[in-house]
């Protein structure tokens, strides 16, 4: 499988997401295990009291992310678990990026790291999650 069959079968799955699309999020670049999105932020979705950028925002593209990634091997999952811890902020206008990769493959469970950051690569946060296994993608092999 080629990266770009894989982003284009990943990029179909997530096109009936209506919270991702709400949400603005964008998958870029997908690899055997990894993944890369971005989200625009906008003052009129993302952004909190301060003007800043809400942490859900963050966890949602974070969360993303790592379902991404679990695609990437083929698989279908559900998050168990998800902690980030939040370094740094944006405003509206700025752009969120996440890149998210596997770190174990289990029959049942996957844990994934992801990391965010800003477009001068300035970390603003750091993720890590669990995801059950619910089945599998037959259209994605889990090694490629």
């Amino acid at each position: 499988m080629t990266s770009a069959a894989c982003l284009a079968i990943i990029q179909d799955i997530f096109s009936s997401n209506q919270f991702v699309k709400h949400c603005g999020i964008l998958i870029d670049e997908v690899g055997c295990g990894w993944s890369k999105l971005h989200m625009a932020i906008s003052g009129d979705v993302h952004t909190n009291l301060t003007g800043f950028v809400h942490g859900g925002a963050l966890s949602t593209l974070a969360n993303t992310a790592v379902g991404v990634a679990c695609c990437t091997v083929g698989a279908r999952t559900v998050t168990l678990n998800i902690v980030t811890d939040f370094i740094g902020n944006l405003q509206a206008g700025d752009t969120a990026w996440a890149e998210a990769k596997v770190t174990h493959r289990g029959r049942r469970t996957i844990v994934l790291t992801a990391e965010i950051y800003d477009d001068a690569r300035n970390l603003l946060a750091k993720t890590m999650a669990s995801m059950y296994v619910k089945g599998a993608d037959d259209r994605i092999p889990a090694k490629w």
